[in-house]
């Protein structure tokens, strides 16, 4: 069963540990969205014990908001937390006006929105990408309106640069807005860039960390066909994929579910967006699984990133100091 925490420090809002993304539930590249298909994804994920589902205005035209609405319904709305997002318009050939991240257009999508997944309140809403030019007084000041208008509950920033979220932050606690309780990004074993700027800068403010692409958009699981004594590949392995290749040998699972392991053993969301209901059960089989501290240092150090200035200058003055074994860093 998947297990249960509190979105952040700052709310008491409780959420499964994995949330499922709707973006692609149902999808295939050559049929229409296959609705039996992703009923049963949805009603998995919540026999297992998921109630944190995340979607968007944008996701499938609208349609993903439409199905999410539909399946709440026959579950139950108030056993599940959404979140959603907005910028990016389900209009199929929107005007400029209908784009970006400016109050008017939060306004229009959320409304939007909550009509499509039959709702009275969004519990965790997010501009989906910042749009480079909206203040970000105005995204607040929209946003907490929204939240004294009890149509979302809680707020959070997708796809925003750290230089962004960190006066967010700051401008929320000295005006006194809803603050900004999650940051949604992409990380996995291919990408781990938020470890420079956006994970120290969660920790130190209290936000919650939704991970989506967990899988680097399938990347690491096209492994799987150089498992069980296969033929070996056109091209060397990388780092990467043989200690990927080597902790599923050790666990006995694909290199698929040993990412999603690695991505649960930190303090991040994963945001799952399977296609299928296999795809989704494969998923949590990784989720389930409990890796060393061994394995997880190998995995650690064969997809490893140069943090750069000035950590790496930062990281040799502490050390040269003595200043790590005091938890100088811990941050990162």
């Amino acid at each position: 069963m998947i297990k249960q925490r509190l979105l952040s420090e700052h709310t008491g809002l409780r959420i499964s540990a994995i949330a499922l993304e709707t973006g692609r539930l149902g999808t295939s590249k050559d049929r229409p969205v296959d609705l039996v298909e992703a009923r049963a994804t949805f009603h998995a994920f919540a026999d297992a014990g998921g109630t944190f589902l995340d979607t968007s205005s944008a996701y499938q035209g609208g349609h993903a908001e439409e199905m999410v609405g539909a399946f709440l319904a026959e579950r139950g709305r108030d056993a599940f937390v959404v979140s959603s997002k907005y910028g990016r318009t389900p209009l199929p050939s929107p005007a400029a006006a209908a784009l970006g991240n400016s109050r008017r257009v939060m306004i229009a999508e959320v409304e939007g929105s909550l009509r499509r997944l039959m709702t009275e309140r969004i519990e965790l809403y997010f501009p989906h990408f910042d749009d480079g030019v909206t203040p970000i007084e105005e995204i607040l000041h929209g946003l907490d309106a929204l939240v004294r208008a009890k149509k979302i509950m809680h707020v959070g920033l997708s796809n925003f640069p750290a230089w962004r979220v960190a006066p967010a932050a700051t401008l929320a606690r000295e005006r006194r807005l809803a603050g900004v309780v999650a940051l949604q990004v992409q990380y996995n074993l291919l990408e781990r860039g938020i470890e420079r700027e956006h994970l120290p800068l969660a920790r130190a403010c209290g936000m919650a960390v939704m991970a989506f692409s967990p899988l680097g958009g399938g990347q690491l699981t096209k492994l799987a066909a150089h498992v069980e004594g296969a033929p070996p590949p056109a091209s060397p392995l990388t780092p990467l994929e043989s200690a990927l290749l080597a902790v599923a040998a050790e666990v006995g699972a694909s290199p698929g579910e040993v990412a999603i392991a690695w991505l649960c053993a930190t303090d991040v969301i994963p945001v799952l967006g399977p296609r299928t209901r296999e795809q989704l059960l494969q998923n949590l089989r990784g989720a389930e699984l409990s890796l060393s501290e061994a394995q997880l240092r190998s995995l650690n150090d064969a997809s490893h990133i140069a943090l750069g200035y000035p950590y790496d200058l930062l990281a040799q003055q502490w050390a040269s100091l003595g200043l790590n074994d005091l938890g100088a860093g811990a941050v990162f």
